[in-house]
């Protein structure tokens, strides 16, 4: 069985039938990266259900009470368009660079927490790494080896909060720097710079993918976009980007 991302969220919710149950079960047994979407998918319904519950007036249910004898505008007149409108800003909110930096930032600091990356594939040579990401659909630009201390480890797909990305890790002593490339929407033009969560970010764009660099130190960021600078003119991908399949 291959990936499929949306069959593993409806495993986290319980709404599978017990053969498609077992089938992803069983294909969890063998997928690190479907296993690392269920975790995250897990850790995320926790977190929601530990929200405090809002805080109600004491006189709700009278208020309540009032507005049914009294009604004064159908509620579906509007509450549907605010639906419908809060859905488009939702849309168009997640193609937001402040939002793409921010989902990154998130999971460059997620990944680097651990004692040690949870890399799928290790290595330093960069021509194997792109080898690796490739044979499961993803054309990544040509990584350099390293650059001022900070020496390429291996790289992974991880979940964001709605698609994947290829993240590739780097690192030098304590500095960690990471390189994504990423589907999905992304709205700036040639290149976007700002900071999320305590990191610099740049994002960049070739062939109709978004390549995002992500470290603490700005200056690690700049040196590695300046090798991006001369050879972002790679391969237009083959396919949209997917998670790997096992």
């Amino acid at each position: 069985m291959s990936c499929r991302p949306e069959l593993v969220t409806g495993y986290v919710d319980g709404a599978l039938d017990a053969q498609t149950t077992a089938e992803i079960e069983a294909h969890l047994g063998s997928c690190e990266t479907c296993r690392t979407q269920a975790g995250f998918e897990r850790e995320l319904r926790h977190r929601l259900t530990e929200l405090p519950p809002p805080s109600l007036p004491l006189d709700l249910e009278r208020e309540v009470r009032r507005r049914l004898e009294h009604p004064r505008t159908p509620i579906l007149r509007w509450a549907l368009p605010l639906a419908a409108s809060l859905a488009a800003l939702l849309l168009w909110g997640r193609g937001l660079p402040a939002f793409v930096a921010w989902e990154l930032a998130r999971d460059h600091a997620h990944c680097f927490s651990a004692s040690r990356v949870p890399a799928e594939v290790w290595s330093p040579d960069a021509e194997r790494i792109a080898r690796w990401f490739e044979s499961r659909g993803t054309m990544v630009p040509p990584l350099p080896s390293g650059t001022d201390g900070l020496e390429l480890v291996g790289g992974r797909y991880c979940p964001l909060l709605d698609r994947f990305a290829a993240h590739v890790y780097y690192e030098g002593g304590r500095r960690q720097l990471s390189v994504f490339v990423v589907s999905g929407p992304a709205r700036f033009e040639e290149t976007w710079a700002g900071r999320s969560r305590g990191h610099s970010i740049r994002l960049l764009r070739s062939s109709g993918r978004t390549v995002a660099i992500v470290a603490t130190r700005e200056e690690d960021v700049e040196a590695v976009a300046a090798t991006f600078t001369t050879s972002l003119a790679w391969s237009t991908p083959r396919r949209a980007l997917v998670p790997p399949v096992s």
